[in-house]
């Protein structure tokens, strides 16, 4: 027994150095005087950009995309993933720049047409711009985004014609797919209710919304880069007052072009539905079932499936000009979708106040949409009001269904456990950043709180470990690292350089 027990225990030290040599040779120490070359995939790395990219890093951000140009310079996506982070940043003359670059390798990509014709727009190269959507739905002629942004194209330019029926083919195809989606669901159950898809049909007219006689009325938008956010602001509060007032619906859809900003523009307020449609504008939000990604609905609009485009894309310059078509279109309104994309601009733009306020409206129309308690958590933990950020981020894992961007939740949920410094949420962090760390085990932060998690409950292996891997990765975060240092001193282990 004794003889035993001492060949179990050598043993046991003999399988631990061979997983330190083994570590090791994965992750050489920077003591033994070698660099660190972790491969790293695409993938890896857009995730990377985009962790960067949310966390406002951006000058590391760009280096990881520019990173995946290097490395496959033919890659269309990785042009329009560069692209995009421009838009985002406002660089626009370097977002037309990738546009065209992944154009110019497929000429027949829909997504780069309409980008480029976007950039157009926006850098007022309006020749151009009608070039693009009119290739595009001339090479896709079912794509809804398509035609929209071609009507929005047209409506830039006065055209009402045109962007009338811009529109209507848009409403034709988005109409046209529904139907297709609805026969095939009913074809699976063996149901076909033909009486009501066709009183669908009848009572829907161009744009989506229902037949009904249409005005036009002219205002002056203002100059200024924020022109478009207090306009749409602006006639929010308008538009709750007037409905409060009156039974009838608003009856005007504002439009605007943010990226005329240096002189007053006319723009159009288009397509009023008379009185006679009234209940259904009122009605419109209540047909709305929000789903997963940000409150996907049942039903949908042409200026919707645009936002989600433009959202995904970055293009968060264009969004306004289409969510004020959205606000009032008869089938759309503003629902829980609406006021979460509306709040997500506010919050890109720093402008917590309206945000929250923008949030409470969805929370209302949709209490329990796991994307609004998320997106509340964003933006308490961004506006330093963290106790609040982290009741919210609860109850968002709490939901069966998942948010949209759960890494963050658990991330960020981790991060505010460890700086309450409370015994007992250690376990409930480390549980956070296990999670955040199982969807991208190559960040560095992650892995330093994971190392800071373990020095406090004493486990020495596991911090050691935590630790090799922060440094192998490279972390930035001087402050972080020196409390790390600090605690590594203070309990004796931690370092494997000790």
């Amino acid at each position: 027994q004794e003889e035993l027990q001492t060949f179990i225990s050598e043993l046991y030290v003999f399988l631990v150095d061979q997983m330190h040599v083994a570590l090791n040779q994965t992750m050489p120490d920077d003591v033994q005087g070698t660099v660190a070359t972790i491969y790293t995939s695409s993938e890896q790395l857009q995730l990377f950009a985009f962790e960067a990219e949310v966390n406002e890093n951006f000058e590391m951000a760009a280096a990881y995309y520019k990173e995946r140009l290097v490395r496959e310079p033919q890659n269309l996506d990785h042009w329009l993933d560069y692209g995009a982070f421009c838009l985002l940043t406002e660089d626009n003359i370097k977002a037309q720049e990738c546009f065209q670059k992944a154009l110019s390798l497929n000429q027949s990509h829909i997504h780069s047409l309409l980008l480029c014709g976007v950039l157009a727009v926006l850098l007022e190269n309006y020749e151009q711009a009608e070039i693009f959507f009119e290739d595009a739905t001339c090479l896709e002629p079912t794509n809804v985004v398509a035609w929209t942004l071609l009507g929005l194209y047209y409506e830039i330019q006065n055209n009402d014609i045109r962007m009338e029926m811009a529109f209507h083919e848009a409403s034709k195809q988005l109409q046209a797919r529904m139907l297709q989606a609805q026969v095939t669901k009913q074809k699976s159950t063996g149901v076909e209710d033909t009486e009501e898809r066709g009183k669908r049909e009848s009572s829907l007219g161009p744009w989506g919304i229902t037949n009904g006689s249409a005005t036009a009325i002219k205002v002056e938008a203002p100059a200024g880069p924020g022109a478009a956010l207090s306009i749409l602001d602006k006639f929010l509060e308008e538009s709750s007052k007037l409905q409060s007032d009156s039974q009838e619906p608003i009856l005007t859809t504002q439009t605007w072009d943010p990226s005329i900003s240096q002189k007053p523009s006319n723009t159009f307020i288009k397509e009023i539905p008379t009185k006679k449609e009234a209940s259904k504008c009122q009605d419109s939000s209540a047909l709305l079932h929000p789903g997963l990604h940000y409150g996907v609905s049942q039903t949908t609009t042409i200026f919707m499936e645009t936002i989600h485009f433009l959202m995904k894309v970055k293009a968060v310059q264009y969004v306004h000009r289409v969510l004020a078509h959205e606000l009032l279109c008869p089938q759309g309104g503003p629902s829980c979708e609406y006021y979460l994309v509306l709040a997500q601009t506010h919050i890109l733009k720093k402008n917590f106040a309206k945000a929250e306020e923008y949030l409470q409206q969805a929370a209302q129309m949709d209490y329990l949409n796991p994307n609004v308690w998320g997106l509340k958590g964003h933006l308490y933990f961004l506006s330093g009001n963290h106790s609040e950020a982290k009741a919210c981020y609860e109850r968002t894992i709490s939901f069966v269904v998942d948010a949209s961007e759960m890494h963050f939740i658990f991330l960020r949920l981790g991060l505010i456990y460890l700086e309450e410094k409370e015994l007992e949420e250690l376990t409930e962090a480390e549980d956070a950043l296990s999670e955040a760390n199982a969807l991208n085990n190559y960040n560095a932060e992650v892995w330093a709180y994971l190392a800071l998690v373990c020095l406090k409950v004493g486990r020495q292996l596991e911090a050691e470990q935590a630790y090799k891997y922060m440094i192998k990765l490279k972390l930035k975060d001087e402050a972080l690292l020196a409390e790390i240092h600090t605690l590594q001193e203070t309990v004796g282990f931690g370092n494997p350089s000790f």
